[in-house]
Protein backbone atom coordinates (compact mmCIF):
# COMPACT_ATOMS: atom_id res chain seq x y z
CA UNK A 1 0.00 0.00 0.00
CA UNK A 2 2.87 2.38 0.77
CA UNK A 3 4.32 1.71 -2.69
CA UNK A 4 0.97 2.50 -4.31
CA UNK A 5 0.76 5.74 -2.34
CA UNK A 6 4.33 6.65 -3.32
CA UNK A 7 3.62 6.07 -7.01
CA UNK A 8 0.45 8.16 -6.91
CA UNK A 9 2.23 10.89 -4.95
CA UNK A 10 5.11 11.13 -7.43
CA UNK A 11 2.70 11.33 -10.36
CA UNK A 12 0.67 13.98 -8.55
CA UNK A 13 3.87 15.94 -7.96
CA UNK A 14 4.52 15.98 -11.70
CA UNK A 15 1.02 17.16 -12.59
CA UNK A 16 1.24 20.00 -10.09
CA UNK A 17 4.40 21.31 -11.70
CA UNK A 18 2.12 22.99 -14.22
CA UNK A 19 -1.62 22.34 -13.96
CA UNK A 20 -2.21 25.02 -11.26
CA UNK A 21 -0.68 27.57 -13.63
CA UNK A 22 -2.55 26.37 -16.71
CA UNK A 23 -4.62 29.57 -17.19
CA UNK A 24 -1.41 31.63 -17.16
CA UNK A 25 0.31 29.16 -19.52
CA UNK A 26 -2.64 29.52 -21.89
CA UNK A 27 -2.01 33.27 -21.99
CA UNK A 28 1.62 32.60 -22.89
CA UNK A 29 0.44 30.35 -25.73
CA UNK A 30 -1.82 33.03 -27.18
CA UNK A 31 -4.97 33.44 -25.07
CA UNK A 32 -6.01 37.08 -25.24
CA UNK A 33 -7.58 37.60 -21.78
CA UNK A 34 -8.35 35.94 -18.45
CA UNK A 35 -11.72 34.78 -19.75
CA UNK A 36 -10.14 33.51 -22.98
CA UNK A 37 -7.48 31.59 -21.05
CA UNK A 38 -10.14 29.95 -18.87
CA UNK A 39 -12.18 29.25 -22.00
CA UNK A 40 -9.31 27.22 -23.46
CA UNK A 41 -8.83 25.45 -20.13
CA UNK A 42 -12.54 24.65 -20.23
CA UNK A 43 -12.25 23.30 -23.79
CA UNK A 44 -9.31 21.11 -22.81
CA UNK A 45 -11.01 19.84 -19.66
CA UNK A 46 -14.30 19.29 -21.49
CA UNK A 47 -12.57 17.26 -24.19
CA UNK A 48 -10.75 15.25 -21.54
CA UNK A 49 -13.99 14.68 -19.67
CA UNK A 50 -15.88 13.47 -22.72
CA UNK A 51 -13.32 10.82 -23.61
CA UNK A 52 -12.67 9.79 -19.99
CA UNK A 53 -16.38 9.42 -19.39
CA UNK A 54 -16.24 6.57 -21.89
CA UNK A 55 -12.73 5.26 -21.21
CA UNK A 56 -12.88 5.25 -17.38
CA UNK A 57 -15.50 2.50 -17.02
CA UNK A 58 -13.79 0.48 -19.76
CA UNK A 59 -10.44 0.59 -17.96
CA UNK A 60 -12.28 -0.29 -14.74
CA UNK A 61 -13.85 -3.39 -16.28
CA UNK A 62 -10.49 -4.40 -17.72
CA UNK A 63 -8.86 -3.94 -14.32
CA UNK A 64 -11.30 -6.39 -12.74
CA UNK A 65 -10.50 -8.84 -15.52
CA UNK A 66 -6.74 -8.43 -15.96
CA UNK A 67 -5.55 -6.76 -12.75
CA UNK A 68 -5.64 -3.34 -11.10
CA UNK A 69 -1.84 -3.14 -10.93
CA UNK A 70 -1.59 -3.36 -14.72
CA UNK A 71 -4.07 -0.50 -15.09
CA UNK A 72 -2.15 1.59 -12.55
CA UNK A 73 1.07 1.16 -14.55
CA UNK A 74 -0.72 2.04 -17.78
CA UNK A 75 -2.07 5.27 -16.25
CA UNK A 76 1.36 6.35 -14.98
CA UNK A 77 3.16 5.77 -18.28
CA UNK A 78 0.62 7.72 -20.30
CA UNK A 79 0.67 10.56 -17.77
CA UNK A 80 4.29 11.10 -18.84
CA UNK A 81 3.42 10.93 -22.53
CA UNK A 82 0.56 13.44 -22.30
CA UNK A 83 2.58 15.86 -20.16
CA UNK A 84 5.35 15.80 -22.77
CA UNK A 85 2.78 16.80 -25.41
CA UNK A 86 1.80 19.81 -23.28
CA UNK A 87 5.46 20.78 -22.86
CA UNK A 88 5.90 21.19 -26.62
CA UNK A 89 2.63 23.08 -27.19
CA UNK A 90 2.76 26.29 -29.21
CA UNK A 91 -0.97 27.04 -29.40
CA UNK A 92 -3.79 26.71 -26.84
CA UNK A 93 -5.43 23.93 -28.87
CA UNK A 94 -2.30 21.78 -28.44
CA UNK A 95 -3.17 21.60 -24.73
CA UNK A 96 -6.58 20.32 -25.76
CA UNK A 97 -4.86 17.49 -27.65
CA UNK A 98 -2.73 16.64 -24.60
CA UNK A 99 -5.80 16.54 -22.38
CA UNK A 100 -7.69 14.32 -24.85
CA UNK A 101 -4.91 11.72 -24.82
CA UNK A 102 -4.70 11.99 -21.05
CA UNK A 103 -8.44 11.39 -20.84
CA UNK A 104 -8.21 8.26 -22.94
CA UNK A 105 -5.13 6.61 -21.48
CA UNK A 106 -4.28 8.09 -18.07
CA UNK A 107 -6.10 8.57 -14.74
CA UNK A 108 -3.64 7.34 -12.12
CA UNK A 109 -5.57 8.40 -8.99
CA UNK A 110 -8.68 6.24 -9.64
CA UNK A 111 -6.37 3.38 -10.64
CA UNK A 112 -4.39 3.73 -7.40
CA UNK A 113 -7.61 3.92 -5.39
CA UNK A 114 -9.03 0.77 -7.01
CA UNK A 115 -5.78 -1.13 -6.45
CA UNK A 116 -5.64 -0.07 -2.80
CA UNK A 117 -9.28 -1.03 -2.16
CA UNK A 118 -8.55 -4.68 -3.04
CA UNK A 119 -5.08 -4.81 -1.46
CA UNK A 120 -6.10 -4.27 2.17
CA UNK A 121 -8.85 -5.66 4.46
CA UNK A 122 -12.09 -3.66 4.43
CA UNK A 123 -11.54 -2.67 8.07
CA UNK A 124 -8.37 -0.81 7.02
CA UNK A 125 -9.75 0.65 3.80
CA UNK A 126 -10.51 4.19 5.02
CA UNK A 127 -7.08 4.43 6.66
CA UNK A 128 -5.31 3.05 3.57
CA UNK A 129 -7.22 5.28 1.16
CA UNK A 130 -6.35 8.22 3.42
CA UNK A 131 -2.68 7.32 3.06
CA UNK A 132 -2.94 7.26 -0.73
CA UNK A 133 -4.87 10.53 -0.70
CA UNK A 134 -2.29 12.04 1.65
CA UNK A 135 0.51 11.08 -0.73
CA UNK A 136 -1.36 12.71 -3.61
CA UNK A 137 -1.76 15.88 -1.60
CA UNK A 138 1.91 15.87 -0.64
CA UNK A 139 2.55 15.90 -4.38
CA UNK A 140 0.04 18.73 -4.66
CA UNK A 141 1.95 20.59 -1.95
CA UNK A 142 5.47 20.19 -3.27
CA UNK A 143 4.57 20.39 -6.95
CA UNK A 144 3.37 24.01 -7.18
CA UNK A 145 6.37 25.28 -5.20
CA UNK A 146 8.84 23.44 -7.44
CA UNK A 147 6.80 24.30 -10.51
CA UNK A 148 6.79 27.99 -9.57
CA UNK A 149 10.56 27.85 -9.21
CA UNK A 150 10.96 26.27 -12.62
CA UNK A 151 8.48 28.76 -14.09
CA UNK A 152 10.47 31.70 -12.72
CA UNK A 153 13.80 30.25 -13.94
CA UNK A 154 12.90 28.51 -17.21
CA UNK A 155 9.31 29.53 -17.93
CA UNK A 156 6.18 27.38 -17.79
CA UNK A 157 7.44 25.13 -20.60
CA UNK A 158 10.50 24.15 -18.59
CA UNK A 159 8.35 23.27 -15.58
CA UNK A 160 6.12 21.05 -17.71
CA UNK A 161 9.05 19.31 -19.38
CA UNK A 162 10.65 18.57 -16.01
CA UNK A 163 7.39 17.13 -14.75
CA UNK A 164 6.94 14.85 -17.75
CA UNK A 165 9.59 12.39 -16.57
CA UNK A 166 8.20 11.76 -13.08
CA UNK A 167 5.15 9.55 -13.79
CA UNK A 168 7.33 7.14 -15.77
CA UNK A 169 9.69 6.91 -12.79
CA UNK A 170 6.67 6.23 -10.57
CA UNK A 171 5.65 3.42 -12.95
CA UNK A 172 9.06 1.79 -12.59
CA UNK A 173 8.81 2.03 -8.80
CA UNK A 174 5.32 0.50 -8.78
CA UNK A 175 6.27 -2.28 -11.20
CA UNK A 176 9.10 -3.38 -8.92
CA UNK A 177 7.52 -2.99 -5.48
CA UNK A 178 3.73 -3.41 -5.76
CA UNK A 179 2.51 -7.05 -5.60
CA UNK A 180 0.24 -8.15 -8.40
CA UNK A 181 -3.40 -8.37 -7.36
CA UNK A 182 -5.45 -11.50 -8.06
CA UNK A 183 -8.59 -11.02 -10.11
CA UNK A 184 -11.82 -12.97 -9.68
CA UNK A 185 -11.23 -15.19 -12.71
CA UNK A 186 -7.78 -16.24 -11.51
CA UNK A 187 -9.09 -17.05 -8.03
CA UNK A 188 -11.99 -19.02 -9.44
CA UNK A 189 -9.66 -21.00 -11.71
CA UNK A 190 -7.39 -21.79 -8.74
CA UNK A 191 -10.35 -22.85 -6.59
CA UNK A 192 -12.06 -24.80 -9.35
CA UNK A 193 -15.26 -22.75 -9.01
CA UNK A 194 -16.95 -20.49 -11.58
CA UNK A 195 -16.22 -16.78 -11.23
CA UNK A 196 -19.20 -14.80 -9.86
CA UNK A 197 -20.95 -12.50 -12.32
CA UNK A 198 -22.42 -9.25 -11.03
CA UNK A 199 -24.40 -7.17 -13.47
CA UNK A 200 -23.83 -3.46 -13.94
CA UNK A 201 -27.42 -2.84 -12.90
CA UNK A 202 -26.81 -4.62 -9.58
CA UNK A 203 -23.75 -2.44 -9.00
CA UNK A 204 -25.61 0.82 -9.65
CA UNK A 205 -27.68 0.89 -6.46
CA UNK A 206 -29.35 4.07 -5.21
CA UNK A 207 -26.73 4.53 -2.50
CA UNK A 208 -23.86 3.97 -4.95
CA UNK A 209 -25.30 6.60 -7.31
CA UNK A 210 -25.84 9.09 -4.47
CA UNK A 211 -22.23 8.71 -3.31
CA UNK A 212 -21.09 9.24 -6.91
CA UNK A 213 -23.16 12.44 -6.98
CA UNK A 214 -21.36 13.70 -3.86
CA UNK A 215 -18.05 12.75 -5.48
CA UNK A 216 -18.97 14.61 -8.67
CA UNK A 217 -20.02 17.80 -6.89
CA UNK A 218 -16.89 17.79 -4.70
CA UNK A 219 -14.61 17.39 -7.71
CA UNK A 220 -16.44 20.06 -9.70
CA UNK A 221 -16.32 22.65 -6.92
CA UNK A 222 -12.65 21.92 -6.30
CA UNK A 223 -11.87 22.50 -9.97
CA UNK A 224 -13.76 25.79 -10.06
CA UNK A 225 -11.85 27.16 -7.10
CA UNK A 226 -8.42 25.92 -8.19
CA UNK A 227 -8.79 27.41 -11.67
CA UNK A 228 -10.28 30.67 -10.42
CA UNK A 229 -7.61 31.18 -7.75
CA UNK A 230 -4.71 32.33 -10.01
CA UNK A 231 -7.04 34.78 -11.77
CA UNK A 232 -8.47 36.11 -8.50
CA UNK A 233 -4.98 36.52 -7.03
CA UNK A 234 -3.83 38.31 -10.17
CA UNK A 235 -6.62 40.84 -9.65
CA UNK A 236 -5.67 41.29 -5.99
CA UNK A 237 -1.86 41.19 -6.23
CA UNK A 238 -1.36 42.38 -9.81
CA UNK A 239 0.27 40.60 -12.73
CA UNK A 240 3.76 40.86 -11.22
CA UNK A 241 2.71 39.20 -7.98
CA UNK A 242 0.41 36.55 -9.47
CA UNK A 243 3.04 33.84 -9.96
CA UNK A 244 4.44 34.10 -6.48
CA UNK A 245 1.05 34.45 -4.80
CA UNK A 246 -0.32 31.47 -6.74
CA UNK A 247 2.68 29.37 -5.75
CA UNK A 248 2.19 30.26 -2.08
CA UNK A 249 -1.55 29.62 -2.31
CA UNK A 250 -1.25 26.16 -3.82
CA UNK A 251 1.64 25.21 -1.55
CA UNK A 252 -0.30 26.17 1.60
CA UNK A 253 -3.39 24.50 0.20
CA UNK A 254 -1.37 21.34 -0.29
CA UNK A 255 -0.11 21.47 3.30
CA UNK A 256 -3.66 22.03 4.53
CA UNK A 257 -4.83 19.12 2.40
CA UNK A 258 -2.28 16.78 3.95
CA UNK A 259 -3.36 18.00 7.39
CA UNK A 260 -6.99 17.36 6.45
CA UNK A 261 -6.26 13.78 5.37
CA UNK A 262 -4.22 13.07 8.52
CA UNK A 263 -6.95 14.56 10.70
CA UNK A 264 -9.64 12.51 8.99
CA UNK A 265 -7.52 9.34 9.23
CA UNK A 266 -6.97 9.73 12.98
CA UNK A 267 -10.29 11.21 14.07
CA UNK A 268 -12.95 9.85 11.73
CA UNK A 269 -13.78 6.22 12.42
CA UNK A 270 -15.95 3.74 10.57
CA UNK A 271 -19.60 4.60 11.02
CA UNK A 272 -18.94 8.35 11.22
CA UNK A 273 -17.99 9.10 7.64
CA UNK A 274 -21.31 10.72 6.68
CA UNK A 275 -21.27 12.93 9.80
CA UNK A 276 -17.81 14.18 8.90
CA UNK A 277 -18.91 14.90 5.32
CA UNK A 278 -21.88 16.97 6.54
CA UNK A 279 -19.75 19.08 8.89
CA UNK A 280 -17.04 19.56 6.25
CA UNK A 281 -19.58 20.77 3.66
CA UNK A 282 -21.10 23.30 6.08
CA UNK A 283 -17.74 24.77 7.11
CA UNK A 284 -16.47 24.81 3.50
CA UNK A 285 -19.60 26.70 2.46
CA UNK A 286 -18.90 29.33 5.09
CA UNK A 287 -15.25 29.64 4.03
CA UNK A 288 -16.30 30.29 0.43
CA UNK A 289 -18.24 33.33 1.62
CA UNK A 290 -14.95 34.89 2.75
CA UNK A 291 -13.46 34.86 -0.75
CA UNK A 292 -15.56 37.65 -2.36
CA UNK A 293 -14.58 40.02 0.45
CA UNK A 294 -10.86 39.18 0.54
CA UNK A 295 -9.11 42.51 0.13
CA UNK A 296 -5.62 41.06 0.39
CA UNK A 297 -3.88 38.04 -1.05
CA UNK A 298 -3.23 36.74 2.49
CA UNK A 299 -6.95 36.68 3.34
CA UNK A 300 -7.82 34.90 0.11
CA UNK A 301 -5.02 32.37 0.55
CA UNK A 302 -6.09 31.68 4.14
CA UNK A 303 -9.68 30.90 3.12
CA UNK A 304 -8.42 28.83 0.20
CA UNK A 305 -6.29 26.76 2.60
CA UNK A 306 -9.24 26.10 4.93
CA UNK A 307 -11.38 24.93 2.01
CA UNK A 308 -8.56 22.72 0.77
CA UNK A 309 -8.22 21.09 4.20
CA UNK A 310 -11.92 20.26 4.30
CA UNK A 311 -12.13 18.96 0.73
CA UNK A 312 -9.07 16.77 1.31
CA UNK A 313 -10.70 15.26 4.40
CA UNK A 314 -13.82 14.52 2.35
CA UNK A 315 -12.10 12.62 -0.45
CA UNK A 316 -10.97 9.39 1.30
CA UNK A 317 -14.32 9.21 3.09
CA UNK A 318 -16.14 9.47 -0.23
CA UNK A 319 -13.88 6.87 -1.84
CA UNK A 320 -14.46 4.54 1.10
CA UNK A 321 -18.22 4.88 0.62
CA UNK A 322 -17.82 4.13 -3.10
CA UNK A 323 -15.86 0.96 -2.33
CA UNK A 324 -18.21 -0.06 0.50
CA UNK A 325 -21.18 0.09 -1.85
CA UNK A 326 -19.50 -2.21 -4.43
CA UNK A 327 -18.61 -5.94 -4.26
CA UNK A 328 -14.87 -6.49 -3.80
CA UNK A 329 -14.49 -8.19 -7.20
CA UNK A 330 -16.15 -5.21 -8.94
CA UNK A 331 -14.29 -2.38 -7.27
CA UNK A 332 -12.17 -1.81 -10.34
CA UNK A 333 -15.38 -1.26 -12.28
CA UNK A 334 -16.76 0.91 -9.47
CA UNK A 335 -13.74 3.20 -9.50
CA UNK A 336 -13.72 3.12 -13.30
CA UNK A 337 -17.23 4.56 -13.18
CA UNK A 338 -16.01 7.03 -10.54
CA UNK A 339 -13.20 7.99 -12.93
CA UNK A 340 -15.79 8.84 -15.56
CA UNK A 341 -17.74 10.85 -13.01
CA UNK A 342 -14.52 12.60 -12.00
CA UNK A 343 -13.90 13.43 -15.64
CA UNK A 344 -17.31 15.05 -15.91
CA UNK A 345 -16.42 17.05 -12.79
CA UNK A 346 -13.16 18.12 -14.42
CA UNK A 347 -15.26 19.18 -17.40
CA UNK A 348 -17.99 20.99 -15.47
CA UNK A 349 -15.61 22.80 -13.12
CA UNK A 350 -13.60 24.70 -15.76
CA UNK A 351 -16.76 25.52 -17.69
CA UNK A 352 -18.24 27.05 -14.55
CA UNK A 353 -14.97 28.87 -13.80
CA UNK A 354 -14.94 30.36 -17.31
CA UNK A 355 -18.56 31.45 -16.92
CA UNK A 356 -17.93 33.06 -13.54
CA UNK A 357 -14.81 34.81 -14.86
CA UNK A 358 -16.88 36.30 -17.69
CA UNK A 359 -19.64 37.46 -15.31
CA UNK A 360 -18.30 37.78 -11.76
CA UNK A 361 -15.86 35.65 -9.80
CA UNK A 362 -17.31 37.03 -6.56
CA UNK A 363 -20.77 35.82 -7.56
CA UNK A 364 -19.23 32.45 -8.38
CA UNK A 365 -17.77 32.10 -4.89
CA UNK A 366 -21.20 32.79 -3.36
CA UNK A 367 -22.79 30.17 -5.60
CA UNK A 368 -20.15 27.63 -4.53
CA UNK A 369 -21.01 28.32 -0.89
CA UNK A 370 -24.68 27.61 -1.56
CA UNK A 371 -23.88 24.36 -3.35
CA UNK A 372 -21.79 23.13 -0.42
CA UNK A 373 -24.65 23.80 1.99
CA UNK A 374 -27.10 21.97 -0.29
CA UNK A 375 -24.66 19.04 -0.45
CA UNK A 376 -24.63 18.87 3.35
CA UNK A 377 -28.42 18.55 3.36
CA UNK A 378 -28.30 15.77 0.76
CA UNK A 379 -25.69 13.75 2.67
CA UNK A 380 -27.50 14.15 5.99
CA UNK A 381 -30.88 13.15 4.60
CA UNK A 382 -30.14 10.47 2.02
CA UNK A 383 -26.77 8.71 2.39
CA UNK A 384 -26.27 5.77 4.73
CA UNK A 385 -22.88 4.25 5.54
CA UNK A 386 -22.69 0.44 5.03
CA UNK A 387 -21.20 -1.70 7.78
CA UNK A 388 -17.72 -3.02 6.96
Amino acid sequence: MIAIAAGAGIASLSMNFWVPFLPLYMQELGATSDADALFWVAVAATSQGIVRLASGPVWGILSDRYGRKLMFLRALVFASVTTAIAAFATEPWHIVVAFVFQGIFSGFVPAATALTSVSVPDARMNSSLSTVTGAVYIGNTIGPAIGAGFALLTGYRGAILAGAALPALAAVLAAITVPRDRVAGARAEADGTPAPRISMRALLTTQFVLVLLVFFVSISLNQVLRLATPVALERIAGEAGAKGASGVAFTLAGLASVAGVVLAQRVVKSGRLTRMLVVACIVAGGAHLVLPFAGTAATFIGAFAVISLLQAAMLPATNTLIAANAPRDRRGTAFGIASGVQAVGFMAGPMAAAGFAAVSLDLGFVVLAGIFLALAVLIFGAIREPRM
